[in-house]
């Protein structure tokens, strides 16, 4: 009887295998996060469990490395893990120079990365010796890259055959990559549409079953993209920091986006048919929140802790031999040459005709003495992180918003500026808007508090302001996404509008990083206040 119980044991056993195998569905797995952004340790953050907001402790590379592996170890042949860039940023990246967030990310189990417009921001030199702690591979599929540091660094396309399917994989990089990094010799080649068709061709051409992109160029640019170009399977999108919740298919290609600062690792598996093509209709994407409650990686957590003991309580950027005056008074009811400073480099690196910035987004709340320019200092200047966002106004709306500004003279709406200057006579008749249900905004009061406004040219020469001018306009997205402080203009008149997804830190850590010494200078008089009488 035991004779008998045991040879229909490994009967069971074997016919059970038997099915499994004949059952097993052919599948590719591919899982990452986008725009990490350097934050390696997890913090208090919000997340969306279960359609709930909760607020929780989360993120860190080291949980993030848990959950790669989990799934890596599914069935690695046929997973791959994958980053789109923006990794290269703040206090880790500032003192090791790429080494500790690149070896980290291995340690984790990257297999395949395309770099984004952060990993330039200390230039191609760094980002080179970077690379040289990086255990996966890096795509540069529309960089030009010949004859630069980064020759022997990273490949065109990468072609994996795995068991099921011939998987190729490329990269694409943000258009704005020009104006918006400190690359140097590297360029980009084409336009995003070009290249990808250029890489699509290529990736047919090599007989590939599964065409991935990897960009960094922003969600709806991802969109326009499937829809330009056919033949990508997948989009592995970052750039704009959008968590999606849900895959979004646009002209048969599946586009996902993990977010941001490793929040979340996002999964998609894609199901095979007998064609070794995706069957659309039974893709899985999840989006796994990195939260507290899962164990970090140990040997992630060690490589962690090693390189955090060796970071320093403030990370030196720079210098100033001149005291940065951030008090409320200096930004609310006055010129600020702080503010004066960080326009002024803005306008220069992004090349427009205006920056116009409001009092309330240059934080600090302090007078910082000469000496140290730190990133806890930058930091707390920058305290909300806006992005710099790019626009078109016509001169007529620029002086309804210039009147905004007067009548919130002592409040953090007066408006900042570089590139234009401007009188602020608070005898006058304040404008006054009102804030309707339906979250408009309209004038009700005109206002006249505001005069002489001149363009300052290039050259340094002042012209009066054209009403039937469009110019090209630098703010940030507290006003032109929120309209901020009663700020509509922007949102409603603003043409061709951009985000950079540059922050004014990163303005202030460029500039102080390449000079060495970043002072603001006198005031130039660029926005007069004429007091009002006794």
């Amino acid at each position: 009887m035991k004779s008998l119980i045991f040879f229909i044991l490994i009967f069971l056993l074997t016919e059970c295998s038997t099915n499994a195998a004949s059952n097993r569905t052919s599948k590719i797995t591919l899982a990452g996060t986008s725009d990490l952004q350097g934050i390696l340790e997890p913090y208090i953050q919000n997340f969306e469990i279960n359609r709930t907001e909760k607020k929780k402790l989360g993120g860190g590379i080291a949980r993030i490395a848990t959950l790669l592996k989990q799934i890596e170890n599914e069935d690695p042949l046929n997973t791959f893990i994958l980053s789109n860039g923006d990794d290269l940023m703040n206090r880790y990246f500032h003192t090791f120079k790429g080494e500790a967030i690149y070896s980290l990310m291995s340690q984790s189990g990257y297999e395949l990365y395309a770099p984004g417009n952060h990993e330039f921001d200390k230039g191609a030199v760094i980002f080179s010796h970077a690379l040289e702690h990086a255990k996966f591979e890096v795509l540069c599929s529309d960089l030009l890259v010949n004859a630069t540091l980064l020759e022997n660094s990273c490949i065109p396309y990468k072609i994996v055959d795995t068991k099921d399917a011939r998987v190729g994989f490329f990269s694409l990089m943000t258009e704005d990559f020009s104006f918006i990094t400190s690359a140097g010799d590297v360029k980009l080649k084409t336009l995003n549409v070009q290249s990808t068709h250029n890489m699509v061709q290529t990736l047919q051409a090599n007989k590939c079953d599964i065409i991935v992109a990897l960009t960094h160029i922003g969600f709806e640019h991802d969109k326009n993209l499937a829809q330009e170009v056919d033949g990508i399977d997948v989009i592995f999108g970052g750039h704009s920091h959008h968590s999606l919740e849900e895959a979004v298919i646009v002209n048969e290609t599946i586009i996902v986006n993990g977010g941001e600062k490793g929040s979340y690792v996002i999964r998609l598996d894609l199901p095979l048919n007998k064609d070794r093509r995706i069957d659309k209709s039974k893709i899985n994407y999840t989006r796994l929140p990195v939260i507290e409650e899962i164990n970090p990686d140990k040997d992630t957590a060690t490589l962690l802790c090693a390189y955090k003991n060796r970071l320093p309580e403030a990370i030196v950027l720079g210098q100033t031999t001149v005291s940065w005056d951030l008090t409320s008074t200096a930004l609310r009811q006055n010129e600020s040459n702080v503010a004066d400073l960080v326009n002024d480099l803005m306008r220069v690196k992004f090349d427009v005709d205006i920056v116009i910035n409001n009092a309330g987004a240059f934080r600090g709340k302090k007078v910082y003495p000469p000496g140290d320019i730190t990133d806890i200092m930058l930091h707390e200047i920058d305290e909300f992180s806006n992005y710099v966002y790019l626009f078109n106004l016509k001169g007529n709306i620029l002086r309804q918003v210039l009147e905004r500004s007067g009548a919130l003279y002592d409040k953090g709406g007066l408006m900042q500026v570089s590139g234009l200057r401007y009188t602020i006579d608070l005898n006058q008749t304040p404008q006054i808007l009102q804030h309707n249900s339906d979250d408009t905004w309209q004038i009700t009061k005109q206002g006249n508090r505001i005069s002489h406004i001149h363009i300052e040219r290039t050259d340094g020469s002042l012209v009066p302001l054209d009403n039937d001018k469009t110019y090209e306009i630098l703010s940030n997205s507290f006003l032109v996404n929120h309209q901020g402080d009663g700020y509509f203009w922007f949102n409603q008149y603003g043409s061709n509008k951009k985000n950079t997804y540059t922050t004014f830190y990163t303005v202030m850590t460029e500039a102080v990083e390449k000079s060495g010494i970043l002072n603001p200078n006198n005031l130039d008089g660029r926005i007069k206040i004429i007091d009002a009488k006794e």
